[in-house]
């Protein structure tokens, strides 16, 4: 989907969820769509893998046949269902080691009504997100580490807020099944892709490259088809998390977040100097520091252009623009916010031997990056 696409059905979509008495309430019929469309392509796929074992049973005299069967099967168990693992890139926080971060964000949880087992675990990006891992699909809270210390405690209390928004709302589960199609289609799609045989040639080069190119249109603009269908539901869910988290974390400190989220520039600029210096330890003070000082002038020039550009997290994300404007039409004080004192817990937990190999690892990604050649 294009920024220009996006950003046009955004606005349609933020204005139609001011009509609307209740808009978060109902599923939309393209959800709908979506997760039929989801079911017959995991159908299909599961179809393909029973047709297989019957072939290679029924004709296995047949050389062809057998070796068709055996294509079918390899695209089949290329496209299982399979659990969930965190990247090796994020560090999990378990409660024995983090028993404050653990104790203050299963309160935030608490208070949202979740009664099942949260994980939390830490990333190297400034990022924070929710996912699901396992056969059991637990949900796991995960924030970037700079982004950990870019927060006030009122902040934090916003962005954990959110994430678990999403978890009792259940949104990663009921875009489970669109989840595990789009990843069906993309391996069609991968293994039909004309584009990987190029620089071969000949006649049947070209016969079968068009073939090929013919059938790769057909996972690819299914692919492309839902994810525009399911789209729609996906902006919903973080304009309802961004509601509930106002509600418990009151909305002054949810349009905090927001603009604080978009101040990546400012992590970059202080990994770049610890990078220059040769400077390794301590960027979690460094970065607590930078971000506690940021003047208030900086966060309402983001804002201004925030307005101006309609920029978005990811194509997953509405306007941040539109999602302040929709936080501002329905004002809430906080109901429960972390202590400065219980932050700064947080914070001296974050501060272990384990935790500096990731400061390390983010020193050198940023050498790659950026100083490389």
């Amino acid at each position: 989907m294009t920024s220009h696409t996006r950003d046009t059905y955004g606005r349609a979509l933020f204005e139609d969820i001011q009509k609307q008495p209740n808009p978060f309430a109902k599923k939309g019929t393209s959800e709908r769509i979506a997760t039929l469309l989801s079911l017959l392509i995991i159908g299909f796929s599961l179809a393909g893998l029973v047709a297989g074992v019957y072939g290679l049973i029924k004709w296995n005299n047949s050389p062809l046949i057998i070796f068709i069967c055996v294509l079918i099967l390899l695209i089949s168990w290329l496209s299982r269902p399979r659990p969930n693992r965190l990247s090796k890139q994020v560090m999990s926080l378990a409660a024995a080691s983090h028993p404050q971060i653990h104790k203050i964000f299963n309160h935030i949880a608490k208070e949202m009504g979740i009664d099942q087992p949260i994980q939390y675990a830490l990333s190297p990006n400034f990022e924070a997100y929710i996912t699901e891992i396992g056969w059991r699909r637990t949900p796991v809270v995960v924030i970037g580490y700079p982004l950990f210390f870019a927060c006030t405690a009122e902040e934090m209390t916003a962005l954990v807020a959110h994430e678990l928004a999403h978890c009792r709302n259940r949104d990663i589960r009921r875009s489970g099944w669109v989840a595990h199609a789009c990843r069906i289609l993309i391996n069609w799609s991968d293994m039909l892709n004309p584009d990987k045989h190029e620089n071969e040639s000949g006649l049947l080069h070209l016969i079968t490259n068009g073939i090929m190119r013919i059938l790769f249109w057909i996972p690819y603009s299914l692919l492309y088809l839902l994810i525009h269908l399911f789209w729609n539901q996906s902006q919903r869910a973080e304009y309802e998390a961004d509601r509930i988290a106002a509600q418990l974390a009151g909305s002054d400190a949810m349009i905090s977040m927001l603009q604080t989220v978009h101040l990546d520039h400012v992590y970059k600029m202080v990994v770049g100097k610890l990078t220059l210096q040769k400077q390794n330890a301590n960027m979690w003070e460094r970065l607590l520091d930078t971000f506690s000082s940021v003047p208030e002038k900086e966060k309402t020039r983001i804002l201004r252009i925030l307005e101006k550009s309609d920029m978005s997290l990811d194509t997953t994300h509405p306007s941040t623009f539109l999602r302040i404007a929709m936080i501002r039409q329905d004002p809430h004080r906080p109901l429960y916010q972390i202590s400065k004192e219980d932050y700064e817990r947080m914070c001296s937990e974050i501060n272990t031997p384990a935790i500096e190999k990731m400061e390390h690892r983010i020193i050198e990604t940023y050498r790659a990056q950026y100083l490389s050649g």
